[in-house]
């Protein structure tokens, strides 16, 4: 889009580093910053409208049994606007007309005696603030006295005390000369501060400070010493001896867990005066995820601390909002997470883009920028794609917008009269491929040889195939996890839109089709920007998610995506087998099928014949079978019995299953004739076949063995004939043949399995008898 009119723009509105800090004073919005501070504009998306609607119901709730605390935390990755969040906080804190005292941590570090002292910042922080805090302190022995003169009741000596304790509640009287006219001990505040904070903090020392601060010779050794200072003599003598948080690099990490929980002490102690008398206050803290690269025990003791913190802030009437990532939110226990307010920033919507863009360019002041373009020069498709590089991500839509303006002006005087899409995607580009292609490529070097992986031999495409001139497209490596297998990794710059995509998409594709038909996968490196639609679109069209480069333990990343696609080469080999083996399965059901069905025609003309002989008995009506009668006529009795046991039930279970499909003919039930009725017989068919040959070779043994008992060799042949019928029946499905009926008292399948054991019982027993 050209502009259609002569407006040009001068300065460039946008943040040089958009970052917004909880530091200096003129970074939380005391004064405006030249060259545009990342917080000089806001919108108000609906994160900030719940926060601030949840700011205000707290400083507007004054319930006569004291403030109700709340903790909230803003949880969410970097460059969502958490601590610009934090700052609307601070700015609505400190646009009430009551003082509201604030404590700002901007990070927590593990020194925190040194973040205590250099850059915690608290209501001792200016004259003002310290005043304040005497003022509180002094309020707090108002009320303790108070209290104090109504336990003592009504005394003629002490006047009419129930009425100072109301005028010392209400405000009227003056506190400090109260406390100076009852002539209290210090050990007041002490009794009291060992009553209610015993369980939270050591108070001894808090106790001793507060009650010297009333004491001018003493109010500036405790403001040092309330400030993160060693205390002096003075507050030694008393019991002072430390200060309250101690520099945690030289003592190890127990020093250091000290540290941490004396700072957190005195932001309870300090806190909970506010909350007893009734006074509103807070603590904002940023980037709480800082801890989770702590060592453990220092980390341990900072969650411990922080979570105690919390139930005070919550119990005692105080608001804490704190600024964290998903997985520093994780480490905090499940029971915070119930006391504590979730607020998930999320990317901007493309109308929020735009508004916050508009509310850059209103803020750097041109007097000549067009009034009917609130957006400046950025026009339609440069907003829109601006909002889909970025996804909305304030900071990223920041800094991409500064690069295209700085693209986009001309002349000495730099003037801009429009940032075209061109610029935008000219932008991303810019700020995102800064590292070189040399440098990535070393980066996959370095996974390489962490991950020991073997490089092929020779490359399966040829190089001017595999990396055609003119295209950021280029093959790395080729690496071989198997034989019949290759992995790729794939370099190539930025993909933006949809052209970028089709063309990586074609390359990998036209790999793919060289090396068939060996299986294939492709890792894509890419040495810029991706957003994440594109990527999820990437990887569903090359069959993987890219990785896109970021500085850092980057090798690792390459190393366990090469992993993750050599388990998918692995299984796929699995598969392929399974479908080959599926396959030959198939094909041997298929067969099996055909002589089902030839099984069903015979036994179907089987049954056409025996029609006319139903009314015979049914032990008449048994087929015959030919079989070595005469041969087996010579076994002794209890064997032969034994064999004419099993074959009877075979033959039973096998006209059965006949004369059903006969009687039933072709409008039978639909179970008979079915492929496991003519499994069952196909079964006993089998059985009875092998049973006969196992007749067989014990006749033609007890025939050739000589007479009187049998020697160990003969012996070793018999045993070898039953267990080879024994290893046969046990992989036939004979638990298919089911029960004979009576009067056979057991099912087939146990008769067939004892035979074997049954018949060398009985003949050895024959061949031993004298």
């Amino acid at each position: 889009m050209s502009p259609d009119s002569g407006d040009i723009w001068h300065d460039n509105p946008f943040p040089l580093i958009p970052v917004a800090r909880l530091g200096p004073s003129a970074d939380l919005g005391d004064a405006p910053v030249e060259a545009a501070d990342s917080g000089n504009a806001s919108i108000r998306t609906p994160v900030l409208a719940e926060l601030s609607d949840l700011v205000v119901d707290y400083l507007a709730d004054r319930p006569a049994g004291g403030r109700r605390g709340r903790a909230i935390a803003l949880v969410g990755r970097f460059g969502l606007g958490k601590s610009h969040a934090l700052r609307e906080v601070y700015a609505t804190l400190a646009g009430q007309p009551d003082n509201v005292a604030v404590w700002i941590a901007d990070e927590p570090v593990q020194d925190m005696g040194r973040m205590y002292r250099d850059r915690l910042r608290g209501p001792g922080d200016t004259p003002e603030g310290r005043r304040g805090f005497e003022e509180l302190v002094r309020d707090y022995y108002a009320y303790v006295t108070a209290n104090r003169v109504d336990a003592q009741g009504s005394d003629p000596r002490l006047g009419a005390l129930d009425e100072v304790a109301a005028g010392l509640r209400d405000g009227s009287l003056d506190p400090g000369k109260v406390v100076s006219a009852l002539r209290y001990d210090p050990a007041v505040i002490h009794t009291h501060l060992l009553g209610t904070l015993g369980e939270v903090t050591e108070h001894r020392r808090f106790a001793i400070a507060l009650a010297l601060l009333q004491e001018p010779p003493f109010t500036r050794m405790v403001w040092e010493w309330l400030t993160g200072g060693e205390p002096a003599e003075p507050l030694r003598e008393r019991g002072i001896t430390e200060a309250i948080g101690p520099s945690g690099g030289a003592g190890g990490p127990e020093r250091s867990a000290a540290g941490i929980h004396r700072v957190f002490d005195a932001l309870a102690v300090q806190g909970f005066l506010h909350g007893r008398v009734g006074r509103p206050y807070a603590l904002l803290m940023d980037s709480l995820e800082k801890v989770l690269d702590w060592p453990d025990e220092s980390r341990r003791a900072f969650v411990d601390a922080f979570e105690r913190l919390i139930d005070i802030y919550t119990s005692r009437g105080g608001l804490l909002v704190f600024c964290v990532s998903p997985a520093g939110l994780r480490k905090l226990r499940p029971s915070v997470h119930e006391r504590v307010v979730q607020l998930w920033p999320s990317g901007l919507d493309e109308q929020d883009t735009g508004r916050l863009v508009a509310a850059y360019v209103a803020a750097g002041g041109d007097s000549r920028a067009g009034a009917h373009r609130p957006a400046g020069p950025f026009g339609p498709e440069a907003l829109r794609l601006l909002y889909e590089l970025t996804e909305g991500v304030p900071r990223e839509v920041l800094k991409t917008c500064r690069q295209a303006w700085q693209l986009s002006e001309e002349g000495e005087d730099r003037t801009v009269r429009e940032v075209t899409a061109a610029k935008v995607l000219a932008a991303v580009r810019e700020l995102h491929e800064r590292v070189s292609r040399h440098q990535v490529a070393q980066e996959v070097h370095r996974a390489l040889d962490l991950g020991q992986w073997r490089i092929a031999t020779h490359d399966p495409v040829p190089a001017r195939r595999a990396s055609p001139p003119g295209t950021p497209e280029e093959v790395l490596y080729w690496l071989a996890p198997a034989p019949d297998a290759c992995l790729a990794v794939v370099l190539t710059d930025s993909v933006l839109v949809a052209d970028d995509a089709e063309r990586v998409v074609a390359h990998v594709h036209s790999l793919r089709n060289a090396v068939r038909p060996q299986r294939f996968e492709a890792l894509l490196v890419v040495r810029g920007h991706v957003s994440g639609p594109m990527q999820d679109r990437l990887g569903r069209m090359i069959g993987s998610r890219p990785l896109v480069y970021r500085q850092g333990d980057f090798a690792h990343s390459v190393d366990e995506a090469l992993r993750q696609l050599d388990k998918r080469l692995t299984d796929g080999r699995q598969e392929q087998g399974l479908v080959r083996l599926g396959e030959r399965v198939r094909r041997g059901l298929e067969e099996q099928s055909a002589q089902l069905a030839e099984l069903r025609r015979e036994m179907a003309e089987w049954a056409a014949e025996r029609r006319p002989e139903e009314a015979r008995p049914a032990s008449a009506r048994l087929p015959d079978r030919p079989g070595p009668q005469a041969a087996a006529a010579d076994l002794p009795g209890p064997v032969r019995s034994r064999f004419q046991e099993a074959l009877t039930v075979l033959d039973v279970i096998t006209r059965d299953r006949v004369d059903r499909g006969a009687a039933e003919g072709p409008g039978g039930r639909a179970g008979a004739g079915s492929p496991a009725e003519l499994g069952t017989v196909g079964c006993a068919t089998v059985v009875r076949a092998l049973t006969e040959k196992f007749r067989g070779s014990v006749s033609a043994w007890h025939r050739t063995a000589p007479p009187g008992a049998p020697a160990e060799d003969r012996l070793g042949e018999l045993r070898r004939i039953c267990r080879e019928y024994e290893y046969a029946v046990e992989v036939l499905p004979v638990h298919l043949l089911g029960s004979a009926g009576p009067p056979h008292p057991r099912t087939a399948a146990r008769t067939v399995e004892a035979l074997a054991e049954e018949v060398w019982d009985a003949l050895s027993e024959a061949r031993s008898a004298p």
